[in-house]
């Protein structure tokens, strides 16, 4: 006598459909352009929280005959002569950084241009507009000018940026080296230069509150923004 095939249970078309409806509901939503914002604020918050080390005129000043042996990048006459303005251009390719100087031996030091890459910009968020380029969270290099701020030996977000200066600590944007300088927008909002000796002749430049940044261009949105 032959045994019966067991028969399979087909599912319902309701049971399918129904299946599809949950799997549709656990799917995560994307987070909002307002949770976006909130979560970037974090991220700057982290760099910005570190303590930076200040130097001004009168410190310079003071700690001179010992700072020369310590910051092989500075030159023999800081700080009279010092770096007196950083520009910074948001034009692809390049993104070319230049120094001013001012004091007795300007003339014979670096000026550039040398290459960087600055903000990429949260989705969906134009940097080139002044306003939203300085929006908390933008993940936008901020245009306009700023005074230098203080300095630190590398971000708490990134070990890979270092010499870190300073123009807009309370979100957490600097100027510093790093590894990966491509031809367009990249950054979380800080400039990234592709030479670390740049990026040193600049620490060891500059002055807090004396030294002026000073980002302008045009922005042009990259392939890829942050999420």
């Amino acid at each position: 006598m032959k045994k019966k095939k067991p028969q399979l249970k087909r599912r319902s078309a309701r049971a399918t459909g129904s299946g599809k409806a949950k799997r549709k509901k656990s799917a995560k939503a994307k987070p909002t352009l307002t949770q976006r914002l909130a979560r970037a604020k974090k991220l700057e918050a982290l760099d910005a929280g570190k303590p930076a080390f200040r130097v001004s005129r009168e410190r310079a000043l003071a700690s001179q005959p010992l700072a020369l042996g310590s910051h092989p990048f500075r030159n023999d006459d800081f700080p009279q002569t010092y770096i007196q303005q950083i520009s910074v251009r948001l034009d692809d390719p390049d993104h070319p950084l230049t120094l001013t100087w001012t004091g007795s031996n300007a003339a014979s030091q670096q000026t550039g241009p040398f290459r960087t890459s600055p903000g990429a910009g949260l989705r969906g968020l134009n940097c080139d507009n002044d306003a939203t380029s300085r929006r908390s969270g933008s993940k936008c290099t901020p245009k306009g000018i700023y005074p230098v701020q203080g300095f630190q030996r590398s971000l708490n977000s990134d070990s890979r940026a270092t010499y870190v200066t300073w123009f807009m600590q309370r979100r957490g944007i600097a100027l510093h080296y790093f590894p990966i300088v491509p031809a367009y927008a990249a950054s979380h909002g800080c400039v990234r230069i592709q030479s670390v000796d740049v990026a040193r002749l600049i620490q060891d430049n500059s002055l807090v509150g004396n030294t002026q940044v000073v980002v302008s261009g045009t922005w042009t949105k990259p392939a890829k923004q942050w999420s």
